[in-house]
This record gives structure tokens, sequence and C-alpha cells, in this order.
């Protein structure tokens, strides 16, 4: 008997079609009852956690400034690929994201 224990990984979710995400910029879905934002980005997808870890609000209704995703509600501004916020040095989780054959999938269970 191995004393190795299995690591479950955690599920890509197939999102959205690159070229689609390109065009709209963003996209939310929803995943175990949380929403889960993409963002495209200097050519690449990113994805966060759509509620502000602040006071809740809508992060896919801000503006990216300066590589940061900014909150409508009180200009958190949160690191595209980290999550991070220096200024209140707190995190907003993020998911990793991959493209494969033109589609934008997203790794749901673990968050950085």
């Amino acid at each position: 008997m191995s004393d190795e224990v299995e690591e479950s990984v955690a599920p890509w979710i197939d999102v959205v079609d690159v070229a689609e995400l390109q065009r709209s910029r963003k996209t939310v879905f929803e995943h175990g009852g949380s929403e889960i934002v993409v963002f495209w980005h200097e050519e690449r997808a990113v994805a966060l956690a759509n509620t502000c870890i602040h006071k809740q609000n809508k992060l896919n209704r801000g503006m990216i400034m300066n590589g940061c995703i900014v909150c409508p509600g009180h200009q958190w501004q949160f690191d595209l690929d980290t999550g991070y916020c220096e200024v209140r040095d707190r995190y907003q989780p993020t998911y990793p994201v991959k493209v494969e054959e033109g589609r934008v999938l997203v790794q749901v269970s673990s968050t950085s």
C-alpha cells in the first residue's frame, strides 16, 4: 500500500470562445454559486472572482487601468495577474486560465 495521497486536480471549465472574448473584452460565468469574471487584456485572458472582497461590488462593471481592475464601488485596484491590491495589502481571488483550440478555460476550484 502506498503512503502517497493522490492530489485531486481542479477541473478546467470551458468558458468562452477566444474570438468572442476578444470582441466583448469580458464575460462572467457562475460556478459553484460564485461568479467569475474573465477579462481579455493585452492579448490574453485573466480570471478573477467577480465579487469584490471589499464591499461585494461586481468587478465586471469596473474599468481596467494600468494592468489593474478598478472596482466601481470604492476604487480599489486589483492586479489582473495576482489579484493584489497594493494600497490595501489584500488579494482578490484569481483563477488559472489557459487557451486550447480557440477556447478559454478556467481552473475553477483553485484560487490564488
